[in-house]
């Protein structure tokens, strides 16, 4: 033990230093005039998720989370994961990064084994994806109606597609062992508020230490590849979509791109003056969330997933969580494609 923790200073300051020249590497790289948005980016991410994490780790210090958590129990159960799986879950509902670093932290002091804590991340990814789109569906209701409630139902199929992917393939790999016969009740040890605060303040400085020496600098270096056409694969589509989708549709699509109640605008003109139909329309929104995701992957969620999580896990909880979500996505994208030819 005494060896290690005369080796963590080292590798922190050789951390410092590959972060601060892999910053420096990427500031020089960007656009003139644009280091200050990126820096407010990272900002805005540290605040945003170290406010979170903080409030979820004192929940937890006080037992809260496992409580609400019983919700999750028996989806849990299923895929016989750990009981504190279905905490983060309960976690991913105000925050993936919060329940992100729950299961990290989990894993580092031996309550977690890799493979669930992988599981455990694949599991909370389309919960926080579904809170995240809830906080703009029911303006997009508002203004799309018949249309709007066509693709959410579509994009919560696939979500649900991907949480019960996980949950099976996680009960199908499991070791053999004993279930916990109560979920609620793991870790029923109450902690006392001031002790849940100086927990929290701990957990939630250790995450941003290591999201900033990781996150800053492959965010920065993303940001100086998109500036540089490195992601510019969006007009390269393949020429049998045009089949499926008029010039108008093309409009929202370029839309989507500014968020979903821009798209939502200019799609609810082209419905009026029915220069779209409404398959057409959940057509281009679901191949805009696609493509969104991918890159909304690229710029924000492995740069946080590294800083979270040990080693290479980052880059594959990431990956994969992507993976799945574009897998089932196209699957809808594809049964949207039949019912527009038979429209047609």
């Amino acid at each position: 033990m005494g060896k290690h923790r005369k080796k963590r200073p080292l590798r922190l300051l050789a951390a410092a230093a590959v972060s601060a020249a892999a910053t420096l590497g990427a500031a020089s790289c960007l656009k003139p005039g644009t280091l200050g948005a990126n820096l407010n980016t990272v900002l805005h991410i540290l605040v945003e998720v170290g406010a979170l994490t903080l409030a979820a780790a004192v929940l937890e210090a006080r037992g809260l989370l496992r409580r609400i958590g019983i919700v999750f129990a028996p989806l849990v159960r299923f895929s016989r994961l750990p009981a504190s799986v279905a905490a983060a879950m309960t976690a991913a509902l105000a925050s993936g990064s919060a329940a992100a670093l729950m299961l990290a932290d989990a894993r580092e002091e031996g309550k977690l084994g890799r493979r669930d804590m992988i599981y455990g991340a694949l599991a909370c990814s389309p919960v926080s994806i579904f809170m995240f789109n809830l906080t703009v569906m029911f303006p997009v209701l508002a203004i799309l109606k018949t249309a709007g409630m066509w693709y959410y139902l579509a994009s919560y199929l696939s979500l649900a597609a991907m949480l019960l992917c996980v949950l099976c393939a996680a009960r199908v790999t499991a070791p053999c062992r004993g279930v916990p016969p109560e979920y609620a009740a793991a870790g029923a040890e109450v902690a006392p508020w001031p002790q849940a605060f100086r927990h929290g303040l701990a957990r939630t400085g250790r995450f941003l230490l290591r999201v900033t020496l990781l996150t800053m600098p492959v965010l920065l270096w993303t940001a100086a590849a998109v500036q540089h056409g490195v992601f510019d694969f969006t007009g390269k589509l393949p020429a049998g979509v045009r089949d499926y989708l008029p010039p108008a549709a093309w409009t929202v699509f370029a839309a989507r791109f500014g968020g979903m109640l821009s798209a939502a605008g200019a799609a609810a003109e082209l419905l009026k003056q029915q220069l779209l139909s409404t398959p057409q329309l959940v057509l281009v929104l679901l191949a805009g969330n696609i493509i969104n995701g991918v890159i909304r992957t690229l710029r924000r969620g492995i740069p946080v997933s590294l800083g979270i999580y040990p080693g290479a896990d980052g880059m594959l909880i990431a990956t994969v969580s992507t993976a799945l979500r574009v897998g089932m996505t196209l699957i809808a994208l594809g049964i949207t494609m039949v019912v527009i030819h038979y429209e047609s």
